[in-house]
């Protein structure tokens, strides 16, 4: 076996086309290909085998200087602009400016070619757990139909992802981060599919003023995902389902509930001398909400409503994207969003910080946003840009609401707007 070439070039000022920032994306294998040629710290190896160099591979750094001047609205707390998190009952709204690079990533990809095929392994790693700690992002590898690690869910639909500062993307979006195995094959007339199982998290929120009985369960049944993609010379357009069944304890017995949705997106390229693009994604469903950045970790997929019982809750989720660039160098993204929950009819719960009780009643919680950004790219691999955030969310109460008052009120709302300048650069390296 010939020794191994460990080449160290500067291969990002030989490229002549342009390199687009991919915010926090992660490459998918196709692109990874090509994306494998950029980083200044490759390999290859001299070594042949069908033609192709029986190694190759990255490593790559990609940094991000994480800039947060917060203008008003129960966000200060947090790294991203996630709508879902906004703190509608509080009353700070200090002024707050602050700077990190946790989000920075190690991106760590290498190819095996054999005599039956070609192996890919991807690792991602960075600084974003807490206490500032090394997490794990990604870690899978391909080998012919068969994707198996930890990688973006594909419920959704990792081939897209707004050009923006907030990493997090938008607050409705699809990128939960889940152990998966995946099966996928292509026809000759460019459509995908891909079918698998991911690692199941139901999250339920458990009430013991309505059945102390009630509590979290393992789950035994992972969710089951399909999805069909179908590549245009302008972009594509994809369609995945999901199914899945959360389990619970009730008592001494496991019981389920169940949940499945939808998720619609697509890429479409507008200018065929820029890079400018439309990109968009619909999801909705029952017992999906954690799978949305809105409602992740909130409990919000299945709740218990009257005594011994579970139900799945309805959550919808939406996001359009425009990028446009005026050169090379210069270009902006605005991006519009919205999601919402809708709780069943719940026998008693308490809302607001004075513990308001509602009998009978439905929680709903609906979030709008819009962002708009610009950026300047005076290399490859170096992207400097500044972008305004602003996200509204409104909780709606309807039901038999006890608020102190001699006659009980049947509906109540609150609503709290958020806005955020987020600044910052990403540079490889």
């Amino acid at each position: 076996m010939k020794k191994l070439i460990f080449t160290i070039s500067l291969l990002i000022a030989s490229i002549a086309v342009h390199s687009q920032s991919t915010g926090g994306k992660t490459m998918d294998t196709a692109d990874l290909v090509t994306y494998a040629k950029t980083p200044i710290l490759n390999w290859e190896s001299e070594q042949m085998v069908e033609g192709k160099p029986a190694w190759q591979g990255f490593l790559l750094i990609k940094a991000k200087l994480n800039g947060i001047y917060d203008i008003s609205g129960g966000l200060q707390e947090n790294e991203t602009f996630n709508v879902g998190k906004i703190d509608v009952w509080g009353t700070n709204n200090d002024d707050r400016f602050s700077m990190d690079l946790h989000q920075s990533q190690i991106r760590l990809w290498s190819s095996r070619q054999t005599k039956t095929g070609t192996f890919i392994g991807y690792l991602e790693l960075d600084a974003w757990a807490g206490n500032n700690q090394v997490r794990l992002r990604h870690a899978w590898f391909n080998y012919k139909f068969m994707h198996i690690g930890q990688d973006w869910t594909f419920f959704g639909d990792k081939d897209i992802w707004p050009n923006v500062m907030d990493w997090d993307g938008p607050p409705s979006g699809v990128w939960r981060r889940e152990p998966q195995i995946k099966f996928f094959w292509s026809t000759p007339k460019d459509w995908k599919y891909s079918v698998g199982v991911e690692q199941p998290r139901a999250e339920i929120t458990f009430d013991s003023n309505i059945d102390s009985t009630l509590a979290a369960a393992f789950q035994n049944i992972p969710d089951m995902i399909g999805a069909v993609r179908k590549t245009t010379k302008y972009g594509h357009l994809r369609l995945s389902g999901i199914l899945r069944y959360m389990n619970y304890k009730n008592g001494m017995d496991t019981k389920r509930t169940l949940g499945y949705g939808f998720s619609f997106s697509g890429y479409v390229k507008t200018s065929q001398r820029f890079r400018n693009s439309f990109q968009f994604q619909v999801t909705g469903g029952v017992g999906i909400a954690g799978y949305l950045v809105s409602f992740g970790g909130l409990n919000y997929d299945a709740v218990s409503t009257y005594p011994g019982k579970v139900e799945s809750v309805p959550a919808l989720g939406s996001w359009v994207a425009y990028e446009h660039f005026f050169s090379q160098r210069w270009h902006a993204n605005v991006v519009l969003g919205f999601s919402s929950f809708r709780s069943p009819t719940i026998q008693e719960f308490n809302f607001s910080p004075e513990n308001i009780t509602n009998t009978d009643g439905t929680a709903a919680f609906e979030h709008q946003y819009v962002l708009f950004n610009i950026m300047y790219d005076p290399t490859p691999g170096l992207t400097i840009g500044v972008e305004y955030n602003l996200g509204n969310k409104h909780n709606i109460y309807k039901g038999t609401i006890d608020n102190g008052t001699e006659i009980p009120s049947t509906s109540a709302d609150k609503a709290r707007t958020a806005q955020r300048i987020s600044f910052g650069a990403f540079f490889d390296f």
